[in-house]
């Protein structure tokens, strides 16, 4: 089986759009996956830590758009700038981010970095 690096991040990408943010997470997040958050990843190592963070934000907004700004992809690496307009907590939010992803040969995020 040939893994497609571009496909699956393209379907991360549809899955934020939609709304499916834990369950791309489940599909394309390795066990091992480190998450950083503006060069910090304290609490983001490994799966159940990271899975927490994601239930915590899906948990507590409300997302009213999603844009894909610009998508890069380069052998097991890739990046997204994104806009979001969301609720969070009760409170309105608008954010364009870089996400930037790190492949293992199987398919699946080992490294991703918010900035």
């Amino acid at each position: 089986m040939s893994i497609n690096i571009r496909s699956n991040i393209e379907a991360i990408i549809k899955g934020i759009e939609s709304n499916k943010i834990l369950d791309v997470f489940e599909k394309y997040y390795a066990d091992d996956v480190v998450m950083y958050e503006k060069g910090d990843n304290t609490n983001r190592v490994g799966k159940d830590q990271n899975r927490k963070a994601e239930e915590g934000f899906v948990n507590n907004a409300t997302i009213h758009e999603v844009k894909l700004l610009k998508l890069l992809v380069d052998g097991n690496n890739t990046a997204y700038e994104m806009y979001m307009d969301f609720t969070y907590g009760g409170h309105k939010a608008t954010k364009t981010q870089w996400a930037i992803q790190q492949w293992n040969n199987n398919g699946l995020v080992v490294k991703e970095e918010f900035f």
